[in-house]
């Protein structure tokens, strides 16, 4: 079961086809094999000096195509010409593992995803060909951790090969992907299923009993405000605090096994919840509005988790990979444990405007998507914010122009002969050129996390169009327009006044309306409209 009730927005996450699908994948594996094949290990940039976030690297076939599964991901890497003299030959038959990436949470999903291969019927004709990968940055030797995963699956450590050098060999052996998330039809097989039950069932075979049944996992990074004072909050809800890095794989299984709760932010530490046991009460703070790694639900339907979403980020700046995050104790998360919410506390207030400062001070640039994402909940906050001028002195943010985080409406009108041609216009922009005589025949507004209404004036005859809610059109393509009515929804109406004005045909600008007054042009056409809002 996945519970989505206790995301900022719900009803847009059920939505989405991240969860509104199955990732079972019903397909028998095999594999294929590339004739005098070349290995190219990773290299960041390809023959022109272009350069990619995960580089360039994987299969090349004899014909020179590269092999588009081969890399990290589907249709990641790719072919790069290496120097003659860097380029080595064998005659060996190899099996090809795949990309060796050192997180975590690539290394349970992304680096075991062919090792079916080696317990299957196929590996009986290659038993003794070595088994070859490719590494990413700089690890050359697998980690700890991973080497004893791989020897509670039965693969001999001892047997891996890294591929340091491009390598030309007379047969490379390439298994099936298990796993994916991006080659259609993505998700697990079979296979990936098999493999991860026989490390859980290897936990359940050892396990030893613990007081920790309720465990979060906190990985410590730099760059995640709030992130202490949120692991203690679920340390006073009973569970422990667990920090994965500083344990040995056994420690972290029997943790796993025994436990009756578990929760994580969404990434690498959440995706440890495939070794839980079936239907274990799981809770996922992701780490952006509305971003949730696609990885994560697929190891949700993997165990059955009784998955709970719950969202307490205000992270507005960067990206969804690396951060910086900002966490804060939430309505929803208070919610979620029963708590009441009694609004946003002082050390809420404090760790955002630390994070505010490392971002800027970072070069960080503010994400317009995750604004937008937040809406409402990052306006509110905000507002409550300025009102203590105390901690924005004391943090020196106060030359900080936090009228950035306001909500900006937008609209755009369809005017005659040009129809939509010019455009979405930011508020307080004029809407169509005023030396244009172009008549405005239909309006559309948008204002992200709110919701505003209008309504257009057609004639006395036919009167007001239908009441439209943001950005529906309202208005008729090819019909004149003689007056306009905006207004905000209640809750929005308590924080701003929506203003609107229109020029006319005679030359005339109407006196600004607000709040749903009725702007109406006495019979002469629209040329253009303003809109803006103001907090009250």
């Amino acid at each position: 079961m996945t519970n989505l009730d206790y995301l900022y927005n719900p009803e847009s996450a059920k939505k989405s086809q991240v969860f509104n699908r199955k990732y079972f994948v019903d397909k028998k594996l095999s594999f294929r094999t590339i004739e005098r094949g070349m290995i190219l290990p990773p290299s960041p940039t390809d023959d022109d000096g272009k350069r990619k976030f995960l580089g360039y690297g994987g299969i090349v076939d004899n014909n020179g195509e590269f092999i588009k599964e081969s890399f990290i991901h589907y249709e990641t890497g790719g072919k790069y010409t290496p120097p003659s003299e860097s380029i080595q030959h064998s005659n060996e038959t190899v099996i090809y593992l795949g990309t060796s990436w050192p997180v975590w949470g690539h290394v349970i999903t992304d680096n075991i995803r062919r090792l079916w291969f080696l317990t299957s019927e196929y590996f009986n004709s290659f038993k003794n060909c070595p088994l070859v990968y490719i590494v990413t940055w700089s690890d050359i030797k697998p980690q700890k951790n991973f080497c004893r995963l791989l020897e509670i699956l039965g693969v001999d450590v001892e047997r891996l090969r890294p591929i340091t050098q491009p390598t030309q060999f007379e047969n490379i052996i390439l298994p099936d992907e298990s796993f994916n998330i991006l080659a259609p039809p993505s998700g697990f097989t079979a296979e990936y299923k098999e493999a991860i039950d026989r490390v859980r069932e290897f936990a359940l075979k050892n396990c030893t009993p613990t007081l920790n049944n309720k465990i979060y996992y906190f990985h410590d990074v730099k760059a995640q405000f709030g992130a202490e004072r949120f692991a203690e909050y679920f340390k006073a809800k009973g569970y422990t605090i667990i920090r994965p890095e500083r344990l040995t794989l056994d420690e972290q299984l029997n943790l796993l096994i025994n436990c009756k709760s578990f929760a994580s932010t969404l990434g690498s530490c959440a995706h440890n919840s495939m070794f839980l046991r079936d239907k274990t009460e799981s809770i996922f703070i992701p780490r952006n509005p509305d971003r949730f790694t696609v990885y994560q639900p697929v190891i949700d339907e993997l165990r059955t988790l009784n998955a709970n979403y719950v969202d307490t980020s205000l992270s507005i700046y960067g990206n969804s990979l690396v951060g910086p995050f900002y966490y804060m104790l939430s309505e929803q998360l208070k919610r979620f444990f029963g708590d009441k919410f009694d609004g946003y506390e002082e050390e809420d207030f404090k760790n955002f405007l630390q994070y505010m400062k490392y971002s800027l001070d970072s070069g960080n640039e503010l994400n317009q998507n995750f604004v937008a994402g937040y809406g409402s909940i990052l306006t509110d906050f905000i507002e409550q914010l300025r009102r203590r001028k105390d901690l924005i002195e004391n943090s020196g943010m106060d030359s900080f122009n936090w009228d950035k985080f306001r909500p900006k409406i937008s609209y755009q009108t369809h005017v005659s002969v040009r129809g939509w041609n010019d455009g979405w216009k930011n508020e307080n922009q004029l809407s169509n050129p005023l030396t244009r005589k172009n008549d405005i025949q239909a309006i559309k507004i948008n204002l992200p996390g709110h919701k505003v209404y209008y309504s257009v004036y057609y004639n006395d005859a036919e009167g007001w169009s239908a009441e439209v809610v943001s950005p529906k059109v309202a208005g008729t393509i090819g019909k004149s327009i003689y007056g306009i009515k905006i207004w905000l929804d209640e809750t929005s109406a308590k924080k701003f006044d929506i203003l609107y004005r229109v020029y006319k045909y005679d030359g005339k600008w109407t006196s600004w309306a607000k709040n749903g007054e009725i702007i109406y042009s006495h019979g002469i056409k629209l040329n253009a409209i303003q809109i803006k809002l103001e907090p009250k």
